[in-house]
């Protein structure tokens, strides 16, 4: 699934691109319109002939602002954007596209049909959960030590599902909640009130790290393909049986492949 780091670089490689161009038509799969939370018929007509103003971010959302509404994309585990020129075939798992004066298309494919796609208004009176979501994560270290502590200890999660808790901070998932306990030597099973102050302020470090160098990494990669999601600089998450980059000992897998827990013994406390 697409997590702040993903979100965050895609927002910065495609909003330069996007920003002030005119969408001159717009076009829904038919197969996949359950994915629109607003009349298919509606949204084709409303879109067109609008400016997109703004792309932005909130948590694990997208945000094309257009005027005095928006349009916004949680992709959950399968959505993906691309854009493309307007005469290239769209694959098969698009949901819908956007052409744009210029001729290319913005598209939003999805393969496992799971994404939300609101055309609103307001996102915080339309969009399900959006007024209950927390700072955003890699926003901490402008927030304060003091502010990050207060917020922290009014929850009692372990602390790879407080990570995971998008009230208490937006955007980190499965995928960098392992990262961001990683960098800050804490085991995810731990409870938050076993953290010592030091503890505290190693997590209060650790998420803004760890973050801001996976938007990094990601966008230093020339290679990089948003649609395969290519996570190879990650330090433990995924990396079940190989070997601790900081301490050489294997590194631990709890649950599935599909949404592992992954931690080194050695060296997280």
């Amino acid at each position: 699934m697409p997590e702040l780091p993903e979100l965050e670089a895609l927002r910065l490689k495609l909003g330069p691109q996007l920003e002030g161009r005119m969408v001159t038509a717009a076009e829904v799969n038919p197969k996949k319109a359950h994915l629109l939370r607003y009349p298919v018929e509606d949204f084709a007509r409303e879109v067109p002939a609008r400016r997109i103003d703004r792309m932005w971010r909130r948590g694990k959302h997208l945000v094309f602002d257009f005027g005095e509404r928006s349009l916004v994309i949680n992709p959950m585990l399968g959505g993906r954007f691309q854009l493309d020129e307007a005469d290239s075939k769209p694959p098969a798992t698009w949901v819908f596209s956007l052409r744009l004066e210029g001729k290319q298309e913005l598209r939003y494919t999805d393969f496992r049909d799971m994404g939300r796609i609101y055309w609103v208004e307001d996102p915080a009176r339309e969009v399900p959960a959006w007024a209950e979501l927390g700072p955003e994560a890699d926003s901490v270290g402008g927030l304060g030590l003091d502010w990050f502590r207060k917020q922290l200890r009014r929850h009692r999660d372990e602390l790879k599902d407080l990570l995971r808790n998008q009230s208490f901070l937006a955007g980190v998932g499965n995928a960098y909640s392992d990262e961001v306990l990683f960098e800050a030597r804490l085991l995810p099973l731990r409870r938050r009130a076993t953290l010592r102050p030091e503890e505290e302020e190693e997590l209060f470090r650790a998420l803004p790290a760890t973050l801001g160098r996976a938007v990094e990494a990601i966008l230093a990669d020339p290679d990089y393909d948003e649609s395969k999601q290519n996570r190879s600089f990650m330090k433990v998450h995924a990396k079940g049986g190989q070997s601790c980059p900081r301490c050489g000992h294997r590194i631990s897998q709890l649950g599935s492949n599909r949404e592992p827990l992954n931690f080194c013994r050695g060296c997280q406390f």
